[in-house]
């Protein structure tokens, strides 16, 4: 069933752009409530308050709304007036079509000096003799009960023939109360008696608050079954939500993470950001869940060797660098940053090492090795060394211009490599070798 809650009434008051502490009109109607939460605690100023077609069963949680002037609690399942004392400023009141079977529960609205208009059409209470006479009786200020304005001479009449109608609605009031509470014994007993049916098979109900919220459910569920119909079971979609169901990854609890790989995982699905440190006393485990998100949605679970928190379905999980005492832990949440610090006591002796060994090699090792095991243990391997950075050259128009690649420059060649050279006829110089050749030829 819905609840009244912060968020229903910022939205029921945007004409008043969702502020709640100036408020003073609301509308929760038709919107299935079971009971008066919230409202008088944060509309304070509020003088209208409609309520009207709910399953309200109990007035209650008005006494700060000292402005309220009128308020309509019709067609709901009130069986008694009361809470309303603190209503210094109530003007009209609404109760048509309740289940207001004790009359004598009128008498409680004599603190409302200011009542002027009362409705209780529809309630088992006014078809008793005497209703109006005791109502007007108990209630002399009133200016109009069920619509019909309140005479002088009624007033009058009700004053003189008070007495014997006091008398006769005590009886009633009583009555009615041991129906009540042996209908309530019935009903705890499992005693009540079954459900009838008309030709139709229709249920047919009675004029109760049980039978009215059983009524309720009923035309409730017909209408979610309109809304959603159900699935065929041999449809594809069917069969494919089926097997995704089955074949769903569910998280693994510590135990079973022990179990199937023989350690605690560390995990961070949220990729929250988080600190942990030491002193020689407590180790502490700083969380970042975020600002906004409800303490209520944060699971904090100690344990000697770790830590698990779940933010909202995300898992963190962390080794401790030391054994802790879980029954001493202390946590706490920052109100600024919204975060989780936890602090745990420090007890015994533990390293993280010892649990990232598997549990079978732990349970075949020999005992007697672990004292030696830590000198046993090989080095680590020498760490390589980091490779020496390249020297870039600076950025010169030459090598802008050359694309391809470099060739080394010629060398020159020594004078004793050089040929041998004589003069030419024109003053020239000609290799010695070639004019030789030349001159045979001539």
């Amino acid at each position: 069933m819905p609840r009244i809650t912060l968020d229903m009434l910022r939205r029921r008051a945007e004409h008043n752009e969702g502020v709640l502490s100036t408020l003073e009109e609301i509308t929760l109607h038709q919107q299935d409530l079971e009971a008066i939460e919230i409202v008088g605690d944060v509309c304070r100023n509020l003088q209208i308050l409609y309520l009207q077609n709910n399953l309200i069963r109990k007035i209650e949680g008005l006494v700060h709304l000292k402005a309220l002037w009128y308020l309509n609690l019709a067609i709901n399942s009130i069986q008694a007036i009361e809470g309303l004392e603190g209503c210094e400023s109530l003007k009209k009141l609404d109760l048509t079509c309740n289940f207001i079977s004790d009359i004598t529960t009128v008498r409680r609205l004599r603190k409302n000096i200011h009542l002027e208009t009362l409705y209780l059409t529809g309630n088992p209470c006014t078809e008793t003799e005497g209703y109006r006479q005791y109502v007007i009786q108990n209630l002399p200020h009133l200016f109009d009960l069920d619509g019909e304005g309140v005479k002088r001479s009624e007033v009058i009449m009700a004053q003189q023939e008070a007495l014997p109608v006091e008398l006769r609605k005590r009886d009633e009031a009583a009555k009615a109360a041991e129906e009540l509470r042996e209908y309530e014994e019935k009903k705890a007993a499992g005693a009540l008696p079954e459900p009838t049916y008309n030709e139709k098979g229709e249920r047919l109900y009675a004029n109760t608050p049980d039978d009215r919220d059983a009524c309720y459910r009923e035309m409730q569920e017909k209408i979610d079954q309109a809304k959603n119909p159900p699935k065929d079971p041999n449809s594809i979609s069917a069969q494919w939500e089926a097997n995704e169901k089955a074949h769903a990854r569910r998280k693994l609890t510590p135990e079973e993470e022990i179990e199937k790989y023989g350690r605690i995982l560390q995990k961070n699905e949220g990729k929250f950001a988080y600190k942990m440190w030491e002193d020689k006393d407590n180790v502490y485990l700083e969380l970042l869940p975020g600002k906004f998100i409800s303490t209520a949605s944060i699971n904090v679970d100690i344990q000697p060797t770790y830590a698990r928190i779940e933010v909202k379905g995300k898992v963190f999980q962390m080794l401790l660098s030391s054994e802790v005492a879980p029954s001493r832990a202390a946590v706490k949440r920052g109100t600024a940053k919204g975060e989780l610090l936890l602090t745990m006591p420090i007890v015994g002796d533990f390293h993280v090492a010892d649990l990232r060994m598997p549990v079978n090699k732990r349970q075949h090792a020999d005992p007697t090795a672990d004292a030696g095991a830590d000198a046993a243990a090989p080095a680590p391997p020498a760490a390589k060394p980091a490779p020496e950075a390249k020297k870039i050259e600076p950025l010169t128009r030459g090598s802008l211009l050359d694309f391809g690649e470099k060739k080394p420059p010629p060398q020159r060649k020594a004078d004793a490599d050089l040929p041998e050279m004589v003069e030419t006829k024109a003053g020239g110089l000609r290799p010695a070798k070639q004019s030789a050749q030349i001159e045979e030829l001539d």
